[in-house]
């Protein structure tokens, strides 16, 4: 894939996120007792250290951020389709998938400008779906 495509990709991605996030529902008090606790740990760390990985130029970590990342954005795909009629959930861990493999596409490319661009999307995804499903108070 070329860097234009990539960030052809990225600018797409991005008006679909945004077009998430104002269309977005009001918060849903869902029982996410059956949420991988510890994967939503890992995933928390992961998408903290992703863009500032990706800014120092540190492909390697940043590739281990997204291979976390992956998972737990199919993990949560999976969870939500089987939970019910997610459907918000659904796309944006679809979204959030995107990103992050364009990201990893990017940072092989060399082009880190375009990955921390993928990285800062990926990561409003996460906070898209915890706007949304966040569980308000710990149960």
């Amino acid at each position: 894939m070329t860097l234009r495509k990539i960030r052809m990709l990225i600018t797409s991605i991005a008006v679909v996120v945004s077009s998430l996030q104002i269309t977005r529902a009001e918060h849903i008090d869902l029982n996410l007792s059956d949420y991988d606790d510890d994967l939503m740990r890992d995933l928390d760390k992961a998408i903290k250290y992703f863009e500032p990985d990706i800014t120092a130029g540190n492909a390697d970590a940043a590739k281990d951020d997204a291979a976390t990342l992956e998972d737990g954005f199919k993990y949560t795909e999976d969870y939500f389709r089987k939970k019910g009629p997610y459907e918000d959930a659904v796309a944006i861990s679809i979204e959030g998938l995107k990103y992050t493999r364009a990201a990893v596409e990017a940072v092989t490319n060399n082009d880190f400008t375009a990955a921390a661009a993928a990285a800062q999307a990926a990561a409003k995804t996460c906070r898209a779906c915890h706007d949304i499903y966040k569980p308000l108070n710990k149960k």
